[in-house]
């Protein structure tokens, strides 16, 4: 099936739109297939000569090759799937990729090319009608006769058509020229002030490159003229009609190979230039793939506009054209539902999770001195085992890797657990209260908008805890008082913008899959103790002594935080990669608590208070991820393993004193109420991924 008229627009809209946050033509599926490769340097030599030769074979085609209406190498621009497949197993198995590497769709395109111009090389049995393919342009743009009612009109598109290859080696002259002085400026410009004046070194070329700027305007806009004239073209006789079909036929080839020489093009510059950093000498490869896909865009943009024109007169839509036979690749983005797009998650967790408090230093070098105190807490909770497993459906957009996810009726199971249980959810919509396809929907917009969520409930069922006798003059335990069985639920929730959609190619760069800025919520409850504290010498906020302590009670911790958390990593493509997670949040919340009151007093009535919690939580994590099955392969088989570390401090600031010395003011907390230390959940965690 041909792809439609929606879907080519779709293509060379994604093309055309390619400069703000995404670099040219950058699409999921090239993005799936190069964006986390191992940077060999004959690998990307290979694919840079690719560029450069798509670059070199639209002016031979265009400038350089004789035609006569019908020529046989004109014919022989043709790769369908079949075809397709037949050069793609003759790149793999050879070198540079040998089995390992992804071999570019522009590859296959500029081999059927070479093809088509040895055949353009042989003996004619007479002399072409047109030295270039320019000059059978021109003369279709030409009016018929002088007679035609259009003569006038005839002439100035045989004029505008004319001008085609001044324009068009102006095109690639203005582009390198460009790319150089961009980099130039870019050179002079590392490390000074954001904002600050331009030096008379850096404004030199910075003029430069706004003069090569116009000056490419200037030739799109006389393409664009001549583009006007070819789609005005009479091709209702021969040898014009004839003559159209050739020229959109070799045009339409052109414009798809560029269009696919872009979508690798990012990935070529971004993995030269991590050889660059420990090669120095490889820099100037990286300024000639930066110059190549600059001319590349500016010819893509040429070649869209010509083959736009020529699909009237030839009376051809452009998805039927030669360019656009072969169905894989960019073309099946554009499409409203591709299986290709579609992808089956289907996921195994394995976890264990850690409860501990971590207790606060009590004299020995840190900044509270507990000494005074009599009782304090102790945790014994049995670790939580679990096995799950989840089912999930997502879909790429354009722009977004697994932009839509749907849960499709499947759910998270727990199929084993011991001393407890944790889910995991990523539905904003339920977390909003939308129940079943208002909430995938919901969950789709936010998605593509590049929101993320996590939700995650953990339940300690199998614990204790005991209160234990507290020597207040030594620190020391003094054996257990009492204790009782406990559980422990908590319930975490991440809510975040994807910050690294603003900057794929720099994300790429840096190794970052993700990096979230947002908002954390979180709430459990515990058995706590809380302790008052005061600064040993007002003003300085360096050691603070104790001053009481309430009785064990029930408290429930919830906090409202704002932060970012990130992953670093190499993606799921490389077959065994590290990463890691960091994340950060800080917040506050409410809590009740209280205190004893005093003894003498009958009754013994307890100081119930209502307060600000400030919290701060962090997590990090190590892992590796190792990727099963091949390379190549579209079938995915991904474990990661992961060892988590959360924690939580929190506590209650109770007096701010603010202490001036000279023009300095210096501000320290007078008393504070804490609970002794801090809350750590931990442990490993194997993830096995199917993507289908």
């Amino acid at each position: 099936m041909r792809p439609g008229p929606a879907l080519v627009g779709l293509l060379l809209l994604a093309a055309a739109s390619s400069s703000a946050c995404v670099p040219p033509a950058y699409n999921v599926r090239a993005a799936r297939a190069f964006a986390n490769e191992d940077a060999r340097r004959a690998i990307i030599d290979d694919r840079a000569a690719d560029l450069e030769r798509a670059a070199a074979l639209a002016d031979e085609v265009l400038a350089h090759t004789p035609y006569s209406s019908g020529d046989a190498w004109i014919a022989a621009l043709r790769l369908d799937d079949e075809e397709g497949e037949r050069l793609r197993e003759r790149f793999e198995e050879a070198p540079p990729y040998d089995g390992e590497h992804e071999v570019p769709l522009a590859k296959l395109y500029r081999a059927k090319l070479d093809e088509a111009l040895a055949r353009a090389r042989a003996p004619r049995p007479s002399p072409p009608a047109f030295a270039r393919l320019f000059d059978a342009l021109a003369a279709l743009a030409a009016p018929a006769s002088a007679s035609d009612a259009r003569g006038a009109a005839g002439a100035a598109g045989a004029s505008a058509a004319s001008g085609l290859p001044a324009a068009w080696e102006a095109l690639a002259e203005h582009a390198r020229a460009l790319a150089a002085e961009e980099r130039t400026v870019a050179r002079l410009s590392a490390g000074r002030p954001l904002g600050a004046p331009d030096t008379p070194e850096i404004a030199a070329p910075r003029a430069r490159a706004a003069a090569r700027r116009r000056a490419l305007a200037g030739a799109q806009r006389d393409i664009a003229a001549a583009a006007v004239a070819l789609r005005a073209a009479s091709a209702g006789h021969e040898p014009a009609a004839t003559i159209a079909r050739d020229a959109l036929r070799a045009v339409s080839f052109l414009l798809r190979m560029h269009v696919e020489a872009l979508a690798v093009a990012p990935y070529v510059v971004k993995q030269a230039r991590r050889v660059a950093r420990g090669e120095p000498g490889y820099a100037a490869a990286v300024a000639r793939a930066e110059a190549l896909s600059r001319v590349l865009e500016e010819q893509r943009e040429a070649l869209s506009a010509c083959a736009e024109a020529l699909s009237v007169p030839a009376r051809t839509p452009l998805e039927d054209t030669a360019g656009f036979e072969m169905q894989e690749s960019l073309l099946d983005q554009g499409r409203a539902i591709s299986l290709d797009a579609v992808h089956l998650r289907l996921k195994g967790d394995v976890e264990l999770l850690f409860f501990h408090q971590i207790a606060s230093p009590n004299s020995s070098g840190g900044i509270n001195d507990y000494r005074g105190r009599t009782r304090r807490l102790a945790y014994d909770v049995d670790p939580v085992f679990m096995v799950g497993g989840r089912a999930m459906i997502t879909y790429d957009f354009e722009h977004v890797r697994d932009a839509a996810r749907l849960n499709a009726g499947f759910k998270t199971d727990r199929l084993f657990s011991s001393g407890g249980d944790i889910r995991y959810d990523s539905s904003l919509g339920k977390l909003i209260g939308l129940n079943g396809l208002a909430s995938d929907v919901f969950d789709i917009g936010a998605d593509l908008v590049g929101l993320r969520t996590s939700l995650k409930v953990a339940r300690f069922t199998s614990g204790d805890v005991a209160e234990i006798a507290v020597d207040p003059a030594t620190g020391r335990d003094a054996g257990v008082v009492a204790s009782a069985p406990f559980q422990l639920l908590v319930r975490q929730i991440d809510v975040g913008f994807d910050v690294t959609k603003l900057f794929p190619e720099a994300a790429d760069d840096l190794y970052l899959e993700e990096l979230l800025a947002g908002f954390r919520y979180m709430d459990y409850k515990l058995p706590r103790i809380f302790y008052e504290l005061r600064e040993r010498e007002p003003g300085k906020g360096d050691i603070y002594l104790f001053e009481r302590q309430s009785p064990a009670q029930s408290v429930t911790s919830r906090f409202y935080q704002g932060g970012f958390s990130l992953r670093m990593g190499n993606g799921e493509w490389p077959r065994l990669a590290p990463f890691g997670d960091i994340g950060l949040y800080g917040g506050a919340g409410p809590v009740r608590y209280a205190f004893s009151g005093d003894p003498s007093v009958p009754g013994g009535e307890r100081e119930v208070d209502e307060a600000t919690m400030i919290a701060f939580s962090g997590n990090l994590s190590v892992g590796l991820r190792l990727r099963l099955t091949s390379y190549l392969s579209r079938l995915r088989l991904l474990t990661e393993l992961s060892y988590n570390v959360e924690a939580v401090g929190q506590g209650i600031v109770s007096g701010i004193h603010a202490t001036r010395r000279g023009d300095e003011t210096t501000y320290t907390i007078g008393r504070k109420i804490d609970i002794g230390g801090f809350d750590l959940f931990h442990g490993p965690r194997l993830l096995a991924v199917l993507v289908l």
